[in-house]
This record gives C-alpha cells, structure tokens and sequence, in this order.
C-alpha cells in the first residue's frame, strides 16, 4: 500500500513539509520566535533546555532537539543560538545536517546583536520557505511509516473502545512494514510480565521487565506512593481503580505483534515492527521522544469524562505542530465532543461496530492523514507554550 508524502535525502518519507526554527537553549527562545513571527510557514519550536541541566539530562535534550531537526515531517531547519549555550546552534545544526537535512544556525556571538541574529535567520528561513514550496507529494510505500502511540484520560471504555481499536491499526499498519512505537513506562508496572511474552526473543523480554524494575525501584527510592498519581483522579473518575488495571488497559494499544525492541529515550528504531521506547509519564515528553525517533504521525487516545472535553491536546496544550496527531474518543458518554475528535470509537461500547471495523477505519485515516488530510488538532491550533524537555533527577548524579 502508498500514501502521498515528501521523499527525504536520506532515505526517510515526511508527511508533513516544515520549515522549523529550534532554539540552542531556553535563552534563545525568544530570538526563534522573533525570527518565526514575521516568516509565513516558519514554526519555532520553543522549549525548557536550561543550561543548568548537566549529565544525562543534558544527553537527552540534544538527542531531542537533534531528532526534532532531522525528523522526516522537517524540510529544513534554522538552528537559534545566543554563544553561551550547553551546547551551540552550530554544533547542534552540524548533528542535524548528518541527517542530510538543509540546516542553518545563527547566534548573537557569531552575529553580534539581537537584531543582526534577527536579520539573518530571517533571510535564511525565508530561503528555507521558498525551497520547501517547491517539493511535491509522491506516491511512498507505507513501510516508510513510523507510527507513535500514547493514551491519555484513560477511563473505563478505553480499554474496551480506542486502546484495543487503535491496536487493531497498529497491527494492520505493522503488516504493511511500517514500524509503530508506544510508550510511558509507569504505565507498565504490574502488567510488564504480560508484554514480555510478546517480545521477539530473551534478551528483549528481560529488557522490557529490566526498565520498568528501574522505574518502579526509583519511585520506592524516592519514598512515595505511585497511587498518588497513577491511577490520576481523572482515571477513578473513569472507573480505574488500579496501576495495573491501568496498565493493562494501556497495553491493548499496542496491538498483538511480536515486541521487536525496547529502545532508550528518543532513540530511532533499527527496523521495522512494534517498539516500547523507556520514557516519562508526561504527554508532551512522550510525544517529543517518539517524534525524535522519527515517527511522523501520532494516535492520542482518550477515555470520557472531563478529559475528553479538552480542545488542545490532553496534557500537551503546546502540541507539537510538527507530528500530526489524530485524537481517538472511546466514551459514548461524551459523543457531544465527537466533532474535535478525528476518531470516534464509542460505537463498539455500543454495539454498533466491532473492534476491527473502528481499527480499520483509524488505518485508513492514518493513510489519509499522511497523504495530506489535515487533523482536527491541525486545524484548530491557536494555543502554544514552550515545549517540556525530559529530564530527571539522575542526570545530577552523572
């Protein structure tokens, strides 16, 4: 099977063709919105990488904003520096330009003002705009799809409605060699023994159990309960009671395909099939980490109750403009909102349609949408704020 997407250098296929400016530290965010504020079709992607960070912390930021440049949906990138930053717009765009994308940086010691870095990077961005709107969609094999996964507001019906539908397009979409990668390791404690029967071999079962061990021995070194979060109030609103009642329900939206790997924050798959990537409980975390290891398109499924009555993205108000992602709805209860979902799942809590029949139609959607069809999200959004980097108290210890 094809969709219609943009052919990149490097071998990768974007569904999307943006012109994105990142900033080298949370100092410059400023200068890339100012660059991005007067340039049509340039999106600045701000986010909270203090230089203070140190360690793994610091790792994890610039695996990130490296992804972030080099992924498929990104036709070019400017990278935005002040000099004194962890690590420098030239060094970062030199870890982007690897990925044979057309990058460029400016920074106030290279340019020597504010209003020179200004000047400049919007020359260059404007450069960037005119280049992009030259490509063209072309016909690409759908093995060229990689697929991120997340679940939120999770309630009563997700895992009888959205989680188990959307497992149903990933397995439809892994068949057609695409890759799908899912994660949130708090959302395996007590159910991690049931996915690692799924694993492809030994060492990545063990692998699996081994991350959410290290999870679940950090939080008891940290003397708190996980109840006080997971389940979230949200979630006993919808009728979980339990982490691993949760857990269970979380993993439905992975499918029924072997687990090919169990891959570090932010880290690209090396093949094609169904991965779990080791990562924060934060939405925007997630998101940021799966579009960092190149997946193009993002599934958010949620329950009922209040969180389904949310416009922007659940817990991820910025979003990520780059990653389109399309908004499942698994409670009947909440069919008023089905116009801001791009999915309504609720009809198999009603009866009315199966589990593979809404999973088919999510497929198809997913083909649509990386064809060009515009998501709901896509199309309502006005609401942004700096994107929230992962990082975690041990990158002190490093």
């Amino acid at each position: 099977m094809e969709f219609m997407g943009y052919p990149r250098k490097d071998g990768s296929v974007g569904i999307r063709n943006h012109v994105v400016v990142i900033p080298a530290s949370s100092c410059a965010n400023e200068l890339a919105a100012t660059i991005a504020a007067d340039v049509n079709g340039a999106i600045p992607l701000l986010h909270d990488f203090y230089c203070i960070r140190v360690g793994l912390d610091v790792e994890w930021a610039v695996k990130t904003l490296v992804g972030l440049g080099a992924n498929p949906n990104v036709h070019s990138a400017l990278v935005v520096g002040i000099g004194c930053d962890k690590r420098t717009a030239e060094d970062l765009a030199d870890d982007i330009s690897r990925y044979k994308k057309p990058v460029e940086a400016v920074s106030i010691s290279s340019q020597g003002t504010f209003d020179n870095v200004v000047e400049k990077g919007q020359a260059f961005v404007r450069s960037m705009v005119r280049e992009a709107g030259k490509v063209r969609r072309e016909p690409c094999d759908l093995g060229k799809l990689t697929l991120g996964v997340k679940c939120g507001g999770s309630h009563a019906t997700s895992v009888l409605a959205g989680n188990p539908a959307t497992g149903k397009a990933s397995d439809l979409l892994i068949a057609s060699g695409g890759t799908v990668i899912f994660s949130e390791t708090a959302e395996l404690l007590g159910a991690a023994n049931v996915l690692a029967k799924r694993a492809v071999n030994q060492d990545v079962g063990r692998r699996l159990v081994d991350v959410v061990s290290s999870m679940e021995a950090e939080i008891k070194r940290a003397g708190v309960d996980i109840r006080g979060s997971e389940p979230t109030p949200a979630n006993i609103r919808g009728g979980l009671t339990t982490i691993e009642e949760k857990s269970l329900g979380a993993i439905a939206k992975s499918g029924t395909t072997p687990l090919m790997g169990v891959l570090d924050y932010a880290e690209k798959p090396k093949d094609k099939g169904l991965y779990f990537m080791d990562g924060s409980a934060l939405t925007v975390q997630l998101f940021l980490g799966m579009a960092a290891a190149g997946a193009q398109i993002q599934i958010f499924i949620y329950g009922g109750d209040l969180p389904a009555r949310f416009r922007a993205l659940l817990a991820c108000a910025s979003g990520l403009r780059t990653l389109p992602t399309l908004k499942v709805l698994s409670s009947p209860e909440e069919i008023k909102e089905k116009d801001y979902f791009d999915v309504y799942a609720g009809d198999i809590v009603e009866g009315s349609e199966s589990i593979d029949d809404v999973g088919e139609r999510l497929f198809n959607e997913i083909i649509e949408v990386s064809s060009g069809k515009m998501t709901i999200t896509e199309t309502r959004s006005g609401y942004s704020e700096p994107l929230s980097l992962y990082a975690t108290g041990g990158g002190l210890l490093m």
